[in-house]
């Protein structure tokens, strides 16, 4: 008795990494030569991008040199992501890209290859629990299936934005104990007939998180100016707010440099 025909199996997705792979080749030949954008023009969207620095280079180069601007990462830079993959810092992120781009490779072919991955991903059904669903059942199964070696299985690209925003939530807890430091050393220095110990206390706690933070988390130091930028910009609007100064009473720029913010002497008011 013959033995039954097996189906044989349809051409395998292409790989994760094969894909990051592409994008970061098209993100550095279109950001090294402007005119390589017309290779992948009418074929890519921002959509079809995985990364999140990925998608908001191109949809901000795309804008630029449809618009007869030049996209440059000074340009690109204000308006995407701050980090790329593996938390690398955009800037130099970039800047790497565009140093080892493959110039043999493709553009169009690549562009093709990231737009039918694309189209994989969006017929592909979801198998178990779909992410925009209960997601504290998808998560569970996700844990299972790492647990269980189960690598073809995982919900990857959703997996993997849910691991980063747990880094962005450390940097977000970093920037926000800097704006509340920042925050009562401008009113402390702007209006000194008003400091209470409630300042003096929250300057404390704050230090004390932030330092918890950076000796348990050690890459998060590469992104200390960034952090503090960010929490000035908030902690000047706040300051306006809580003292009634008009907001140009405080510089535009940090005036405090990062030992100044961990550890000015700070003593208790008498009141």
């Amino acid at each position: 008795m013959p033995l039954a025909t097996r189906e044989r199996p349809g051409p395998a997705s292409p790989g994760l990494n094969e894909i990051l792979e592409a994008e970061q080749a098209v993100i550095g030949r279109i950001l090294r030569d402007n005119a390589e954008y017309r290779q992948v023009a009418g074929i890519l969207r921002p959509e079809n991008f995985t990364e999140r620095l990925h998608w908001g280079v191109f949809e901000e180069a795309q804008a630029l040199i449809e618009a007869g601007r030049p996209a440059t990462p000074a340009d690109i830079l204000p308006r995407v992501a701050s980090v790329g993959l593996g938390g690398a810092i955009a800037g130099p992120y970039l800047d790497r890209l565009i140093a080892e781009a493959p110039m043999s490779a493709d553009l169009r072919k690549l562009a093709r290859f990231l737009a039918q991955a694309a189209r994989e991903r969006a017929e592909k059904p979801t198998e178990g629990t779909d992410y925009d669903g209960d997601f504290y059942l998808w998560a569970n199964e996700q844990a299972e299936r790492l647990r269980r070696g189960e690598w073809s299985r995982l919900d990857a690209l959703n997996l993997a934005e849910e691991i980063e925003d747990l880094g962005r939530d450390l940097y977000n807890k970093l920037e926000s104990a800097f704006r509340i430091i920042l925050l009562h050393l401008l009113k402390w220095d702007h209006q000194p007939a008003r400091r209470t110990r409630s300042w003096t206390v929250s300057i404390e706690l704050q230090r004390m998180d932030a330092e918890q933070l950076l000796e348990k988390h050690h890459s998060l130091a590469r992104r200390i100016p960034e952090a503090i930028s960010d929490a000035y910009r908030r902690a000047r609007i706040e300051a306006a707010g809580e003292t009634g100064l008009d907001q140009r009473a405080f510089p535009e720029e940090c005036p405090y440099s990062l030992d100044e913010i961990m550890t000015r002497s700070i003593p208790w008011p008498r009141q």
